[in-house]
C-alpha cells in the first residue's frame, strides 16, 4: 500500500465522517440514490482494507469507543489501586511492601503505549483481589466494581491496535487492490456529484464534505507525525526539523474537539499566540507568520476540549507546501 493510497483511504474515512456527523444524515438519508452510493464507496473502502492486510483502526487512529473504554478503565484502575494501597496500610500487620507497589496514576494507566498500560492494569487487577469480601467497605471498593474491573480490562486488550499483527498477517492482495481503487475513486467521484445537489439547500454541509474530500499528498521530501490526544492534553512535533519560511499542514480529524498550534522552544503550551483549527477543518500554516508566535523550535498541538479526544494528522514540508488545505484566513 503506498502512501497515496493510505492517504486517499484516509480520507475516505474522513468525508464518511462528515454524511454521518450529528444531523447530517437527515439531509441526505431520505435520497435512495445517496444511500446505494454510500454503501457501495465503504463495501468497496472495506475490501481494499481485507485485501491489504491492515485494519481501519491502524488507518485512522484508535476508534473514540476504545478511547473512552481506556479512559474508564483507567480510572476505575486508579481507583482500585488507591484502595488497594490504604487496605495494605491498614491491616493488621501491614504490607508495605504491597503498598509501596501500588502507586500508579492516570497517567500511567490512561497514557502512552496501550500494552504498557494494560500491563500495569492486570497487575493493579490481581492486587485488589487480596482484599478480603469484608474488608472492602473500609476501602470504598465494592465486588461489583472488581468484576466490572476486569471485565473492562478483557474488552480493552480485545480492542487494542492490531498493527503489528496485520502487518505479519498482510496478505497484499496486489492485482485486486489496484482494480479496487478504480472503483472507488469512481463511486466516490459520483458520490462528490450527488451531494453537490444540495449545495443551494445546505451549503455548509456540502462545504464541510469537500473540506473532509480533501487529500493531503505526503510527496517526498516530507515528515509526518499523528496522535491521539486526550481532553487537555498537548503533544511537541518536529523538534528542530524546520526553518522559517517551511509549511506545516494540520489536520484535525475529531468529530468534536478543536485544537490550537503554536510554535515553541521547549515541550510546554505557550501562554500566548497560537492558531485554533476546529473540529474537520485543516490548514498549511507558514513557519512562523500563520502561527502567531515567535520563531520556535516545536510544534505545540494543544486538544482544547475538555471531553473529547483529538485525532491530528501534521505535515512538515521544506518551503512552501502543495498540499491541498487552505491557508489561514487574514488575522
Amino acid at each position: 500500500m503506498t502512501d497515496r493510497q493510505l492517504n486517499y483511504l484516509r480520507m475516505i474515512v474522513t468525508s464518511r465522517g462528515v454524511l454521518d456527523f450529528r444531523t447530517n444524515p437527515t439531509i441526505w438519508s431520505g435520497n435512495t440514490w445517496v444511500v446505494a452510493n454510500k454503501a457501495l464507496v465503504e463495501t468497496i473502502f472495506q475490501r481494499i482494507l481485507t485485501n491489504a492486510g491492515i485494519t481501519e483502526e491502524f488507518l485512522g487512529g484508535n476508534t473514540q469507543v476504545k478511547e473512552q473504554l481506556w479512559r474508564d478503565t483507567a480510572e476505575l484502575g486508579v481507583h482500585m489501586n488507591v484502595g488497594t494501597k490504604v487496605w495494605a496500610e491498614n491491616k493488621t500487620v501491614p504490607d508495605l511492601v504491597l503498598a509501596a507497589a501500588m502507586h500508579y496514576t492516570i497517567s500511567d494507566l490512561g497514557y502512552g503505549a496501550i500494552q504498557n498500560a494494560l500491563d500495569k492494569m492486570n497487575f493493579i487487577a490481581g492486587k485488589v483481589a487480596l482484599i478480603p469480601v469484608l474488608d472492602l467497605p473500609n476501602v470504598n471498593i465494592t465486588s461489583g466494581q472488581i468484576t466490572d474491573y476486569s471485565a473492562k480490562i478483557v474488552s480493552l486488550t480485545a480492542a487494542a491496535p492490531q498493527f503489528r499483527v496485520a502487518q505479519t498477517a498482510q496478505t497484499a492482495a496486489t492485482g485486486d487492490i489496484v482494480a479496487d481503487f478504480k472503483l472507488l475513486r469512481a463511486a466516490k467521484n459520483k458520490q462528490k456529484s450527488l451531494i453537490h445537489t444540495y449545495k443551494i439547500s445546505n451549503a455548509s454541509f456540502v462545504s464541510a464534505y469537500d473540506i473532509g474530500s480533501e487529500i493531503i499528498d505526503l510527496g517526498k521530501g516530507m515528515t509526518t507525525e499523528e496522535a491521539v490526544m486526550h481532553p487537555g492534553e498537548h503533544v511537541a512535533w518536529f523538534h528542530e526539523k524546520f526553518l522559517p519560511g517551511d509549511t506545516v499542514t494540520i489536520r484535525n480529524h475529531s468529530v468534536l474537539a478543536g485544537i490550537k498550534v503554536y510554535l515553541s522552544d521547549t515541550t510546554d503550551v505557550p501562554a500566548t499566540g497560537g492558531f485554533e483549527i476546529a473540529a474537520m477543518l485543516d490548514f498549511k500554516l507558514s513557519v512562523p507568520t500563520d502561527f502567531n508566535c515567535p520563531f520556535g523550535h516545536y510544534v505545540i498541538i494543544v486538544n482544547m476540549s475538555g471531553t473529547d479526544d483529538a485525532r491530528v494528522t501534521g505535515i512538515l514540508a521544506e518551503g512552501a507546501s502543495h498540499s491541498g488545505a487552505p491557508a489561514p484566513p487574514l488575522h
